[in-house]
């Protein structure tokens, strides 16, 4: 009779114990494959919680150096390099899993329908208490003289970048795109207004406004020049602005690029403020930042300075690294205590078996033989526990993976300021406090960002992994526990026999 037959018909002959055994192994190849899938979600979660966070780090001019400013009767002027595109991209050459990059700089322009016409009116939302007199005063200082310098609080906010889907006010949750599209670097005569501007002044997706210098930009004998400017998207302000006048509130900034302002306005220089950098992974923020401030162009005395923004990533980021740590801790020890309450298992029954290998080797069978039967029956028992241990790993991974991840983040956030969440649907909810949103905006607790939805799913390479470390420790336990049957000589277990 061949091994496996004689495999075969042991199970079952041994039913109760065969079914104990396989509850055992479906035990621990339940808590294995539910560690390995929730050690996976947690993996994700990390992730998606670090790039809705986001975070990133600045460049920007060194106007800290006191020798890169001259300094005259009539003021300070800066004279070293200011950040511009050629400058971005050399710095993104060096990096590796960059998301993307936005250079950005602030001027005031005044808005109007048609070229000469009256200037749009804008949200009156400033703190000061005469903001809307101030407002009202330019207004007719200008009516009265065309001319007037007086136009700095009837002017909006012209807020250029080369990629506005990574402005930092778009990306820290400020600001959200809810009509049309951003805008790139290359595009000349577009622009991206408020909602509440466009209502107030009944502009739509597609409309032409035209844009000017203030009176204040220009020279007395300086007739302003009056851009057509194509309106390709709407933007809503999550909150309010926290700004003193109106003017430079967030709700008035027109977003619009570098090619727009050059084909109006005096200031035609091509550089920018600062430039915003963002990772795919924002926990590669630090060594990129390292990476770039290592450039000759970043050295102490050097025109630019690099500073980072990641204080939000780190806050979450210890609680997740000690969840998977423990986690991974987890599925060494089912490893470890299984293989230990196998050993022990299969010990007392192989004892238990003396007088069946002792008939075995009587009719002329080698050991070889019978411990092959003992690997037959054991990979049997365990290639079925794991199957089934794929429907019941996977209910139990996504129980742990939301209660875990759900309390962790829910407390980690709760000390920045309490979130909203909804555990029924496995997404956690991120409420941006005041204190790590877009400084210009403050009270953004009606616009919530999704922290990150737990997905929770038995993976195939998981599963290939299962079944290779079951059989592996099972055949390793079947070949510890024959080891004292087998160091025995025929004759001892013969006698052994009764």
């Amino acid at each position: 009779m061949s091994s496996f037959r004689r495999a075969f018909l042991y199970l079952k002959r041994k039913r109760i114990k065969t079914i104990i055994l396989f509850f055992l192994i479906l035990v621990l190849a339940t808590l294995s494959l539910s560690a390995l899938a929730l050690k996976d979600a947690i993996e994700t979660a990390q992730l998606n919680v670090r790039q809705v966070l986001g975070g990133y780090f600045t460049v920007e001019a060194n106007m800290t150096d006191s020798d890169k400013w001259l300094i005259n009767e009539y003021g300070g002027k800066y004279t070293g390099e200011m950040p511009t595109v050629d400058l971005a991209e050399s710095v993104a050459e060096n990096l590796d899993g960059l998301l993307g990059y936005n250079l950005y700089d602030t001027f005031k322009t005044r808005v109007s329908k048609e070229p000469g016409s009256y200037d749009l009116p804008f949200i009156i939302c400033g703190s000061n208490q005469f903001d809307a007199e101030f407002v009202s005063d330019a207004r007719s200082s200008v009516g009265s003289d065309p001319d007037s310098t007086d136009d700095y609080n009837i002017s909006f906010g012209a807020h250029l970048c080369t990629d506005s889907a990574f402005d930092y006010y778009f990306m820290s949750g400020g600001l959200t795109l809810v009509e049309g599209r951003h805008i790139k670097m290359e595009e000349t005569g577009v622009a991206i207004i408020g909602e509440e501007v466009a209502k107030l002044n009944g502009l739509k997706v597609g409309d032409t406004v035209y844009l000017r210098d203030p009176n204040l930009y220009l020279d007395s004998d300086e007739e302003p020049v009056y851009a057509p400017v194509t309106i390709v998207g709407l933007f809503k302000v999550n909150g309010r602005s926290n700004c003193e006048f109106s003017t430079d509130a967030v709700e008035n900034n027109i977003f619009t690029t570098q090619n727009t302002l050059q084909t109006y306005s005096v200031y035609k220089t091509g550089s920018y403020t600062k430039i915003h950098f963002y990772a795919e992974d924002p926990d590669e923020l630090e060594e990129m930042a390292e990476t770039v401030s290592a450039l000759p162009q970043f050295k102490d005395d050097g025109d630019f300075i690099v500073s980072l923004d990641n204080k939000e990533i780190l806050a979450v980021k210890k609680p997740l690294e000690n969840i998977h740590r423990l986690v991974m801790l987890l599925i060494v020890l089912i490893l470890m205590i299984g293989a230990v309450i196998l050993w022990l298992i299969l010990s007392s029954r192989i004892k238990e078996r003396i007088r069946e290998a002792g008939i075995l080797l009587s009719i002329g069978k080698g050991k070889g033989d019978i411990l092959l039967q003992y690997i037959l029956e054991i990979t049997a028992v365990t290639l079925v526990a794991c199957a089934v241990s794929i429907f019941s790993g996977g209910v139990i991974a996504k129980t742990a993976a939301n209660t875990m991840l759900e309390d962790t983040i829910t407390n980690v956030l709760e000390e920045q300021q309490p979130p909203q969440t909804s555990s029924s649907q496995s997404i956690f909810t991120y409420v941006i406090p005041d204190d790590l949103q877009n400084p210009d905006i403050v009270g953004n607790t009606a616009s919530t960002q999704p922290l990150t939805e737990i997905s929770v799913s038995i993976q195939a390479s998981d599963v290939l992994l299962l079944f290779i470390a079951a059989l592996l420790l099972a055949w390793l336990a079947v070949f510890i526990a024959s080891i004292p049957l087998f160091r025995l000589k025929p004759r001892e277990i013969l006698s052994k026999m009764s």
